[in-house]
């Protein structure tokens, strides 16, 4: 068994020592040996050669595709210097139609995301029943905070997005004639949005939007805090100054 295996071995061993010093043979050439009557395809030995440095080839140029791909991404940056200006609203406060005016302007990041400010104010309350003959009584309110956005469409003539105001409002009743008893609170307000931008020159844009106004708890005692939530819609003129990219 000894000799045996011996054997085997010193007629594969006469195989593969030619096969690792050919190096320059042609694709499937033949080689014969006198000890050994058989032909040898060296083309297998030339595909590992090749085939090994490339893999390590693609690898390589993987990494580096990767890491420029991260190079490139963009980083978080102002895309458009702020636009502001003044608008109406028209509020659903207690049941009736209130005006409201103010004002509102953003500036955009990466062509999408928006921070900016906005508040409204009632130049003109809206009235309440009054307990007591000859006094009119009337609830003024007004509010205003941080607004954050996202741009659902960025194009260039017309622009769709929503926006979500959080901050503070205060709210007062006033008398005629005049009373000490004004009933002045602060509460928080958020307000989510909807709203369309229409580009009417380079600098100038119609902002038309329909808000959800919610105040949180309030309490009044002339006025339900259900009464003073309630959507509004309102129209802005906003002016701008350039495109930072």
């Amino acid at each position: 068994m000894k000799s045996h295996t011996k054997f085997i071995f010193l007629f594969y061993l006469t195989l593969i020592v030619p096969l690792i010093f050919t190096t320059n043979a042609q694709v499937k050439g033949f080689v014969t040996y006198d000890s050994v009557k058989a032909p040898i395809e060296v083309y297998k030995v030339d595909t590992i050669l090749v085939v090994l440095p490339d893999a390590f080839t693609i690898k390589e140029s993987n990494a580096k595709a990767i890491e420029n791909l991260s190079l490139k991404k963009k980083p978080f940056k102002m895309t458009s210097l702020p636009f502001g200006g003044i608008g109406l609203s028209f509020a659903n406060v207690n049941g009736q139609v209130a005006l409201m005016n103010g004002g509102r302007g953003s500036a955009t990041f990466n062509n999408r995301f928006t921070f900016g400010g906005g508040g409204w104010g009632m130049p003109k309350g809206i009235e309440l029943e009054s307990s007591e003959e000859g006094i009119y009584e009337f609830f003024k309110m007004g509010y205003g905070g941080l607004e954050f956005g996202y741009i659902l469409y960025p194009g260039e003539k017309i622009k769709f997005g929503t926006n979500l105001l959080v901050g503070c409002g205060v709210g007062f009743k006033e008398t005629v004639p005049k009373s000490k008893d004004g009933d002045f609170k602060v509460f928080p307000v958020f307000e989510p949005s909807i709203y369309s931008q229409i580009s009417l020159s380079k600098l100038l844009r119609l902002d038309i939007g329909l808000t959800y106004r919610y105040m949180v708890a309030p309490n009044f005692s002339y006025i339900s805090n259900k009464n003073l939530n309630g959507f509004t819609c309102y129209i802005a003129f906003l002016v701008g100054s350039c495109k930072c990219d």
